[in-house]
């Protein structure tokens, strides 16, 4: 499956309210630059995409403006990873092995890679 047919999958779900998965986690990103699974939502991922398409229409990808497409770029990925953890929590429980492992993908994500370019 290709990232738009993911990304339209995930945006067309929705995103319902649930507590946070990974608030029990240990984050060692710099607090004023991680990423919050808050920020991860339906309409930032749309958003998202559509700063991230405008900037490749206009072609402005690189230079001062390269990080700016890596930070859209990571808002649509991790509402992606999110939506799957709260799908997986939804269709299989809590304590199954598909939920925990889609939660874990998500907290691993945002503790590795869940920071601003700026």
């Amino acid at each position: 499956m290709t990232l738009s047919a993911t990304l339209a999958i995930a945006l067309v779900a929705g995103s319902p309210v649930s507590p946070e998965l990974c608030s029990g986690v240990d984050n060692k990103i710099e607090p004023d630059m991680r990423i919050l699974e808050s920020d991860l939502t339906q309409l930032a991922a749309i958003e998202a995409s559509d700063k991230l398409r405008a900037m490749i229409e206009r072609g402005n990808l690189g230079g001062e403006f390269q990080f700016g497409a890596l930070n859209q770029s990571k808002i649509i990925y991790g509402h992606i990873l999110l939506r799957q953890a709260q799908t997986d929590s939804k269709e299989f429980g809590l304590d199954s092995a598909e939920s925990r492992g889609s939660a874990r993908a998500l907290c691993t994500w945002l503790n590795s890679e869940g920071f601003w370019h700026d």
